[in-house]
């Protein structure tokens, strides 16, 4: 009789990882004819967090800056019907100390949001539910993920540096183009996170219910803006400028957190390393390890 074998299949060869050496690398190893070499590893919670932690600091900290200490600077302007209580978000970072706290730690992070976007967009490709039949629509959700995701950056840079200022009208066409990319980008988003293996638990659940309430809030605060910066204008209802800042303010944060979604699709999922390839050299020794097939035993 024939034992059964319960980690190998018989007559198949199998490639394991090859082993770790001191610094927690991969050996030098050879795949496809190539000669792959482990340079370095990144833990990705620290990557996650050298993304979320700076945009969210440098926006609260311009905003807390500008209502604590500029107060008068950012309210002195010539308000056509009353002055408002709360200014806009360009008028907060028009300011010399804000404009420096929000460039620094909002472009900071978009390398590293690019890094995010490359990995997403490969990943959900591999990690697609085979169950799931409309593929030409998941990947459609999926290339509106990654484009409009770097179309979200662009913009954001955009009216991060062309402030008020420099050109007013650039910078409120950059501001609005970036929120109409956010409301896209996070649909295709959660689409494919419903549609992938990403919605699988222990965290996979939890990330995709947090994604739908912020897009949902931040979606359900756009009219309420355009409708409170209107009724301010076209009306001259003093408070509703008030309700045009906060809902500014609180967009940023909604962005924000959503993309603070990223640790729980990424924690224990992902591995950041930085790898060289180059052609393998013939009887080139490795450390690759290979299991052997089995044979039957009777």
């Amino acid at each position: 009789m024939s034992s059964p074998t319960s980690t190998v299949e018989k007559g198949i060869r199998r490639r394991l990882p090859p082993p770790l050496n001191r610094m927690g690398l991969f050996e030098p190893y050879i795949k496809d004819g190539k000669k792959i070499t482990e340079i370095v590893r990144l833990n990705p919670v620290e990557v996650f967090l050298a993304g979320f932690i700076p945009p969210m600091f440098g926006s609260v900290s311009a905003i807390a800056i500008a209502l604590i200490f500029h107060n008068d600077e950012i309210s002195n302007y010539n308000w056509q019907c009353g002055r408002a209580r709360l200014p806009s978000l360009s008028r907060i970072i028009n300011l010399p100390v804000e404009r420096t706290f929000w460039q620094l730690f909002l472009l900071f992070h978009v390398p590293i949001r690019v890094v995010e976007l490359i990995t997403g967009f490969s990943r959900y490709k591999r990690m697609r539910n085979v169950n799931y039949k409309r593929v030409w629509l998941y990947e459609l959700s999926r290339y509106l993920y990654f484009v409009v995701g770097l179309l979200e950056l662009i913009f954001l840079s955009g009216l991060s540096i062309i402030g008020e200022r420099e050109n007013i009208q650039v910078h409120v066409i950059f501001f609005y183009v970036f929120g109409i990319c956010g409301i896209v980008h996070m649909i295709s988003n959660i689409f494919c996170h419903a549609h992938s293996l990403y919605y699988l638990n222990p965290y996979g659940r939890l990330s995709y219910y947090l994604k739908i309430l912020f897009t949902s809030l931040y979606v359900l605060s756009t009219p309420i803006l355009i409708a409170s910066f209107l009724l301010y204008w076209r009306k001259c209802i003093t408070w509703a400028y008030d309700v045009f800042a906060l809902c500014e303010y609180s967009g940023v944060f909604l962005n924000i957190c959503f993309h603070g979604c990223a640790f729980f699709d990424i924690r224990y999922k992902v591995t950041f390393s930085v790898r060289k390839i180059e052609d393998a050299v013939q009887n080139e020794p490795t450390k690759q390890q290979q299991v052997e097939a089995i044979p039957e035993k009777h």
